[in-house]
């Protein structure tokens, strides 16, 4: 039939037909309509039906007090009275095929009313129902039945049927309304029994046909009327909304004396990261493991977070058969495991652990179709209190910043904790303000935060810590949020594991130590500029003591036996690269990294004395961020770096220019003692002063990196592999020339640490040609999508014969990660207020609307995080970090600089 239609109800020969017309779209020649008439044939109505009579006595008559009309009038004056009343708590139960029940509960008085009914779902002229009825376990008394009626089919009296269409079978109502449970004729018997901790009444009904109700009225039996109350009374420093219905408790708990907010001002932040957060593999070092909901899935987190991320999708869809809930019915489990958890800890957190097991206390003796919802007002109301008390120990800029702002600062009470499944170098015990506890044996030992990479995949083990993702980030979660002392430590500790030059890549437990990147120790140093930037005195931390592991290259000697300013460590960076570093991983082959050859454990890095860039590497390893090592035998790129760029990364120039710069600021301040590194040649000794050194960079990098359109003015070798024009080099000196030329993210980089290498108008070009090319929904590609290798699908499982995209050989090939729009973003924001006011303003909107997406993603997100990276196009990636702390911190920073 067309999708338009004309019906009209036409004539008819025979009295009880109808012709209805319909006009269709034919099926001949386009646009012809066909006109058909189609004949009903209804049937010749013989069948008797009962009368409106307002005084009816008999069977055959019927008005308001009669039947079904009965039944329905006396259903919407119950309805209404509940509305009226404040019954809002509402649950469902089926407690067979056709038998539900419906239970709607006032919170201010602690009645319920229970409305069980029995279906008819097939015909029961046709359908033999059987009389068993499961019988029900009501909490509480009942102390009347406000309404019951059962449905009673005449099975001998059905009238005669008609050829056309069958007659409804012959039916009564018997309704009966608000009598005593003894006079039921639906109710067998009712007795009191126990169970978890509650008294019951079990219900066992007889005759109740298909087509029954019955609905009672219900009171708490006055133990759970007592514990309820005192829980509402408890839960009003939460909301005043439980101010009705609550009841004076005689006998509380000690714990439960002073409000949640003084217990929990008692916690850092790092306990706030074990009481909201802890994933899977971090709860697992402590022997237990997220809590598993039966039929369903395990929390994402031990801590409130997990339970938080489950109930904010129940609460709007009043979801009470979620499996959640259905476990907070059946059992203690879920209240046990969050008390649990937390009574194991020592000191304020294991107070916490006591208020929550006082109040459920509370919980664990009232009807359990009630416990769901209380279940969610503590958790509610405890996260809350935690958040607040969190934020008051933020910075103003968090305190007082948008709701985007707090959620991202979150991200450093997730990321941030303390692991003791090993422990962080300590510090020198000389510094003021070094947390301790207490050990097994109560040997007081230093214990500080260390950073989880990402959740759920790095955040516990050797593979939580790394050098480069821990200062990437720091700036961000650490020292935009406040947390002044944790940074100051964090610095300290890594820059006691400085060794030939370098910190750290993976920290590895304190026994997998990997210095096998050339790019985290100049991250390092930008977070100590940071640091004396952002910090009140800041610069004081120049002068604390650093415990070195490694104090000369040759000999390891006892840790702590040597400490040094940290300013003379500083100096010993820049002149082990000036000097040129050389040297082969410790432990290097197959037991170190099973995937790489062995050339890729040797590492160089040195200052070009030419143009001033750190150059090192080779293409046999990977140095920076883009670190992926080809594990593939059958696609043979096994132990081939899919992105070596070695020679002088973009983002390490600008890094090292800016070091530099600083350093040249800082001497001249009279803050650091050295004006020069000095350099060994030929047995002579010769000193290049930082101001030159600074000098050397700007006057090389645009020359270097920079790609003009005129090829006349480009003195680079090899133009022949330029494709992209108006941008700026990922690299400078590749051994493999074509990788120099690639459009990658990492220029911004070095426009935001060292914006004075970059000529405005040129920068905000290639910033363009950035955003159309690389911007995607959440994140930016890795690579130029016109590039031949790009693949912007990222599966590390897959094994297969393509060499590009094998074992996951195309992790920073073309998905799209997300730290690097922080660093574009806010080279957009830098150079268009170079560019001008209007040019500033249209930014300004950009960045906005790219913020916007993040607000939304967080929001949905389970994790309450940033990924680590999507697919191409924004498309979930199962194989990335739900949330990662360079993700979380870039984007924070872009929130600042606005």
């Amino acid at each position: 039939m067309a999708e338009s239609q004309a019906v009209t109800a036409g004539g008819s020969s025979k009295p009880n037909d109808v012709v209805v017309t319909v006009q269709t779209q034919g099926g001949g020649r386009e646009g012809e309509k066909e006109t058909q008439e189609l004949q009903l044939s209804t049937m010749k109505e013989n069948q008797q039906y009962t009368c409106w009579n307002s005084e009816a006595h008999t069977s055959s008559q019927v008005n308001l007090q009669t039947g079904m009309l009965a039944v329905k009038l006396a259903l919407n004056r119950l309805h209404h009275k509940l509305a009226a009343e404040g019954f809002s708590q509402v649950y469902e139960e089926q407690l067979d095929e056709c038998v539900v029940a419906v239970t709607r509960h006032c919170p201010s008085s602690h009645q319920s009313v229970v409305a069980v009914l029995r279906r008819a779902i097939k015909n029961p002229e046709t359908h033999y129902y059987t009389n068993d009825v499961p019988p029900m376990l009501i909490p509480g008394r009942i102390k009347e039945v406000v309404v019951e009626a059962r449905t009673i089919v005449n099975r001998t009296n059905s009238n005669k049927k008609d050829d056309n269409m069958s007659a409804l079978p012959n039916c009564t109502i018997d309704i009966k309304e608000h009598i005593q449970l003894n006079d039921s004729k639906l109710v067998k018997k009712a007795d009191m029994v126990s169970k978890h901790n509650s008294v019951l009444q079990e219900v066992a009904f007889e005759k109740f046909t298909p087509g029954s109700i019955i609905i009672f009225r219900v009171t708490l039996e006055p133990r759970s009327h007592e514990k309820l109350g005192a829980l509402r009374s408890h839960l009003i420093q939460f909301s005043p909304q439980y101010q009705t219905g609550s009841l004076a408790d005689n006998s509380t708990p000690s714990i439960l004396t002073k409000p949640l907010m003084i217990i929990m001002s008692k916690l850092t932040l790092a306990d706030m990261n074990v009481l909201l957060y802890h994933c899977d593999a971090e709860e697992r070092e402590y022997g237990r493991g997220c809590y598993n909901i039966p039929s369903w899935l395990p929390l994402n987190y031990g801590g409130l977070q997990g339970l938080m991320s489950v109930l904010a999708e129940i609460r709007p869809k009043n979801d009470l058969g979620h499996p959640l809930c259905d476990n907070l019915r059946q059992g203690d489990w879920m209240m046990d495991y969050v008390s649990n958890r937390l009574l194991a800890k020592e000191g304020a957190l294991g107070k916490v652990g006591h208020w929550f097991q006082a109040m459920f206390g509370y919980l664990k003796h009232i009807p359990r179709y009630l416990v769901p919802c209380y279940f969610d007002s503590i958790i509610q109301g405890a996260y809350n209190t935690a958040l607040e008390v969190v934020f008051k120990r933020m910075s103003s800029f968090v305190q007082n910043g948008s709701s985007l702002v707090k959620q991202l600062a979150l991200g450093s009470v997730q990321m941030y904790g303390v692991d003791h499944s090993w422990a962080m170098p300590t510090i020198s015990p000389h510094l003021k303000d070094v947390q301790s506890s207490f050990n097994e044996v109560t040997k007081e030992e230093q214990c500080f935060v260390s950073l989880a990479a990402g959740l759920p995949h790095f955040c516990a083990g050797v593979f939580r810590c790394w050098g480069r993702d821990t200062f990437i980030s720091l700036r961000g979660l650490l020292l935009l949020t406040g947390r002044y002392l944790e940074a100051r430590n964090i610095i300290l500790a890594f820059g006691g594991t400085l060794h030939h030059g370098l910190i750290p890549n993976l920290l590895g437990s304190g026994t997998n130590v990997r210095y096998n990147c050339r790019d985290s120790v100049w991250w390092w140093l930008q977070c100590i500029q940071e640091y004396c930037t952002l910090v009140p005195d800041g610069v004081s931390i120049l002068k604390c003591p650093v415990k070195r592991m490694y104090p000369n290259i040759s000999e390891q000697k006892p840790y702590g036996a040597v400490e040094q300013p940290l300013y003379d460590v500083i100096q010993e960076v820049m002149q082990r690269h000036m000097h040129g570093i050389q040297f082969r991983e410790t432990n290097a082959g197959p037991q170190l990294d099973s995937n790489r050859t062995d050339e890729g454990f040797n590492v160089e890095a040195a200052v070009d004395q030419t143009t001033g860039f750190i150059s090192g590497g080779n293409r046999f390893n990977c140095g920076t961020w883009m670190e992926k090592m080809g594990e593939s035998e059958r696609a043979h790129n096994k132990g081939i770096p899919a992105t070596p760029r070695d020679g002088s990364a973009v983002e390490i120039v600008g890094l090292c220019k800016s070091t530099v710069r600083w350093i040249v600021k800082l001497h001249n301040n009279g803050h650091f003692p050295y004006a020069a590194v000095n350099i060994c040649r030929g047995g002579q000794t010769y000193s290049e002063s930082y101001a030159k050194w600074d000098l050397k960079i700007q006057e090389n990098f645009e020359k270097k990196f920079y790609i003009p359109h005129d090829p006349k003015d480009y003195e680079g070798k090899q133009p022949e592999l330029v494709h992209k024009r108006g941008i700026y080099k990922d690299s400078f000196g590749s051994s493999s020339p074509w990788c120099d030329y690639q459009l990658r993210t990492n220029f911004p980089i070095a426009m935001v640490v060292a914006p004075e290498l970059f000529t405005v108008e040129k920068a905000w070009e290639a910033l363009g040609i950035a955003e159309r090319k690389l911007l995607g929904p959440l994140g930016m590609k890795t690579l130029d999508p016109d590039d031949k290798v790009n693949c912007g699908i990222y599966d590390s499982y897959l094994d297969n014969d393509n060499f590009n995209q094998a074992k996951g050989f195309n992790y920073h090939q073309g998905p799209e990660w997300l730290w690097p729009v922080g660093y574009f973003l806010r080279a957009k924001l830098y150079f268009a207020k170079e560019m001008g006011k209007e040019t500033y303003v249209q930014t300004v909107n950009l960045v906005k609307n790219v913020l916007s997406r993040y607000a939304i993603h967080l929001e949905r997100s389970p994790w309450k995080g940033l990924p680590q990276l999507t697919n191409e196009n924004g498309q979930h990636c199962q194989f990335s970090c739900e949330s990662q702390a360079i993700s979380m911190a870039s984007i924070l920073e872009v929130l600042y600089d606005l």
